[in-house]
This record gives C-alpha cells, sequence and structure tokens, in this order.
C-alpha cells in the first residue's frame, strides 16, 4: 500500500519505531542492507578458510560461485511469488535465510559447507532485493523512484562496507576469527523480523493464481538498445566487485607481503563505502548522464590498477580503491535508474529480471577466472588479464552509450520525483 504525498504532509516526522511517513521505507531499506552485511561477512575469512581447509584458488572460486546460483534459483523461483503470497513473507524469508548462512558459516567443517553457506547467502539476496525494492517505491511518501533507487543502491554499497570493515577487525583481533564476525549478520536479522513484522504489506495481487510459475525475462523491442546499455552497467559494476573482492585480500597478502586481515577488509570497505557515499552524494546525477560519467571513470581506473598491480604500490592501491568506488558508484547508479525508468508497469518483472541476471552472472565470472587463471600464470597476470576484458567491455559501452539517445521512459517510473504515470 501507498503513502499519499498528501497524508504525508500532513504527519508529524516518525523516527525509527515511531509512525511516521518514512520509518516503513527506512525499515525496509534496513532488511535489504541486512542481507548485504551477510553476503559480505566471510570475505575477509576465505585466506584463514583456505589455510584451515587446505582448498587451491580454484576451489575457493567455485565457492564464491555458490552465491550466484543461489541468487538466480530464488530470483527465477521464489521472488516472482511475492505478489500472490505477500511481499512481507518473501522479506522474513530473507532474514532467516540470512541467519541460516551465518549459522552454517559459524559451524563449517569443510569446503562443502563453505560452499553450502554461500548458496544460501545467495538465496537470501535473491529472496529480498527485488521485492525490498518494490516495496520501498510503495512506501516512498513522495513517490520518487530516483531516491529509491538511490537508497536501496546505498544500503547495499553501505552494508557490504560495513560488514567487511568490521569482519576485517574481527578476524584481526577478536578471540575467534572464523564465529565472531557471523554475530553481525545474526544481530541484524534477527531485528530485521521485527521490522518486516510492523511492515504494512503492500503486494497488490494477494491469492491469485500466477501466469507462470518461473520468472520470465522478456524485453520490448523499442527498449531494447537501452535494456543493454542499462544491463551493460551492473554487468561492469558486479564483474569489478568479483575481481576486486577475490584480488585485493590476496594481493595484499602476496604481492605486498600484508597479513592482516583488517587491512584487507578495511581495502574492500574503502571502494564500497565510497560507492555508497557517491550515491547519496550525486542526486542530480542520473539515467544515461550518469553512466556518461561512469563508464570513463571505470577505463582509467582499470588502467591505474594494472598499474598499482605491476608497481606493488600500496599508495597507489588505495588511492585507485576510492576513484573505483565512486566510478562504481556513479555507473551502478546510472543503470538501475536507466532500467527502472524504461520499465514498463505490466512487463515490469520480466525486464528488471534481465537487468539483474546480467549483474549476478557477471559476478561469478571474474571470481572463478582469477581463482582458476592464478593456479597457471599467477595472481597478477590473471587479474591483469581479466581487467583487460572488463575494460574493453566498459569501453564498448560507452561508445554505445554515446550513440544512445536519453529514452523518454517505457511507461514505467518518472523521470524525477511525482506520481506514477
Amino acid at each position: 500500500m501507498s503513502v499519499s504525498p498528501a497524508s504525508a504532509s500532513t504527519r508529524p516526522p516518525g523516527g525509527w519505531w515511531r509512525p511516521g511517513p518514512r520509518r516503513n521505507f527506512r525499515w525496509t531499506a534496513f532488511v535489504l542492507a541486512v542481507t548485504a552485511v551477510g553476503a559480505a561477512v566471510p570475505t575477509p575469512l576465505y585466506p584463514v578458510y583456505e589455510i584451515r581447509f587446505g582448498f587451491a584458488a580454484g576451489t575457493l572460486g567455485v565457492i564464491f560461485a555458490g552465491y550466484t546460483a543461489g541468487v538466480l534459483l530464488v530470483l527465477f523461483l521464489v521472488a516472482p511469488q511475492g505478489e500472490r503470497l505477500g511481499r512481507r513473507w518473501l522479506l522474513a524469508l530473507g532474514m532467516v535465510l540470512t541467519a541460516a548462512a551465518a549459522v552454517d558459516f559459524v559451524f563449517s567443517h569443510g569446503v562443502a559447507w563453505l560452499a553450502l553457506g554461500r548458496v544460501i547467502s545467495g538465496m537470501s539476496v535473491g529472496a529480498t532485493t527485488s521485492v525490498a525494492t518494490a516495496t520501498m517505491a510503495d512506501l516512498e511518501p513522495n513517490h520518487d523512484q530516483h531516491h529509491v533507487a538511490r537508497v536501496a543502491v546505498a544500503a547495499n554499497f553501505g552494508g557490504f562496507a560495513i560488514a567487511v570493515l568490521l569482519s576485517g577487525l574481527f578476524v584481526a583481533y577478536g578471540p575467534d576469527p572464523t564465529q565472531l564476525p557471523y554475530l553481525l549478520p545474526l544481530a541484524g536479522s534477527l531485528v530485521g523480523l521485527v521490522a518486516v513484522y510492523r511492515l504494512p504489506e503492500t503486494a497488490t495481487a494477494l491469492g491469485t493464481r500466477p501466469a507462470s510459475w518461473v520468472q520470465r525475462i522478456s524485453i520490448p523491442a523499442p527498449l531494447r538498445r537501452s535494456f543493454w546499455v542499462a544491463a551493460g552497467g551492473i554487468a561492469a559494476c558486479y564483474a569489478l566487485y568479483g575481481l576486486f573482492a577475490a584480488l585485493v585480500p590476496s594481493y595484499l597478502r602476496v604481492g605486498l607481503g600484508i597479513q592482516s586481515p583488517a587491512v584487507a577488509g578495511a581495502v574492500v570497505a574503502l571502494m564500497f563505502g565510497m560507492a555508497a557515499a557517491t550515491q547519496l552524494g550525486t542526486s542530480q546525477v542520473r539515467d544515461r548522464r550518469a553512466l556518461l560519467f561512469g563508464f570513463p571513470l571505470l577505463l582509467a581506473t582499470l588502467a591505474v590498477l594494472v598499474a598499482a598491480l605491476v608497481l606493488a604500490s600500496g599508495t597507489v592501491l588505495v588511492g585507485v580503491t576510492l576513484v573505483l568506488g565512486a566510478a562504481v558508484g556513479l555507473t551502478y547508479m546510472g543503470s538501475t535508474t536507466l532500467a527502472d525508468r524504461i520499465a514498463p508497469e505490466d512487463e515490469r518483472g520480466e525486464l528488471l529480471a534481465g537487468f539483474y541476471s546480467a549483474g549476478y552472472l557477471s559476478l561469478a565470472l571474474p571470481t572463478v577466472g582469477v581463482a582458476v587463471a592464478s593456479s597457471f600464470v599467477g595472481l597478477p597476470d590473471a587479474a591483469i588479464a581479466l581487467g583487460a576484458v572488463i575494460a574493453a567491455l566498459v569501453a564498448l559501452l560507452y561508445v554505445e552509450t554515446i550513440r544512445t539517445p536519453t529514452p523518454p521512459g517505457g511507461g514505467g517510473r518518472p523521470r524525477n520525483g511525482g506520481t506514477r504515470p
């Protein structure tokens, strides 16, 4: 159910728990952030797991890929039932799965446990991401869909940054590095369940029979050019995220001789924190304009990242991390706001399913690629080769973005704040 702008203006401002026009919107964003926390916490622990369980880099790539499998499984089979079963039910399922993944990691005794934990973590994200964003769209008092997209993306990146930073500190200085960090998603999911219980139900087709039990992908012909620009943008961001998360902890340990998980977590958190800050600080840069800024910045950053690998410079790595975060923030925001605005209301689910699928599939490829290739040619060469592939993709996308005019919209969300058409 939506809150009209008129009613929002007559109600007193509400806090997190007090009734108010933005309380439910904020708590839905919190639920979204909790799933990002659950997905991020294991990142600084993988070097510990490698030593403890004695697996190779290629195995680590397969463990990472389980996350994508979990996301896509739920995204296509469970999330489409949200309008029929209720969005609150799916959000609660996301919190339960987040807690279940944390419990699995706490009691892990081998590679199979880690892979299962990643699959469950991916399932929690698949159950929450699209449903939480749709719920936020209905609960935003002014129906400002750009604000919705901005907060949703900032919640994802911000949750990831906080979790990686704290997890790295727990691993470095805590009494039990493979258990203490998982208190974060466990506590967050419990609070999230309480928040979901207090949310209003915003599903629009409760109890109806679905047209299809599996989420279809459909892009109307007039929108395909803009769609591929948007999908390419999110694919580039997720590929860079996968490359960075897979590369940095190992590079710090092998290339720079820095063994501290706290430092590894801080560097990864720096990138995601900068991406979140960019989301919140560039409110007027969106759609195609954000991509025209973001793609060249990604290209330049990739070139400097390669230089940092060759020079083995920690200072250059920190600088490129900050710029990379800004570039990813702009590109991700441009992609999501463009896809959201061109999506027709009656085909919104089909178009966004294809959009997010492009991103999550791209997340797995760099992780697996770096892990496997580094066994044969070494970590720096594997990362440089994969970075060159991503750079070529980004260059092509930039050219296509220049050639693609700003679309008027596919009948979906308005470009600026205001009521839906």
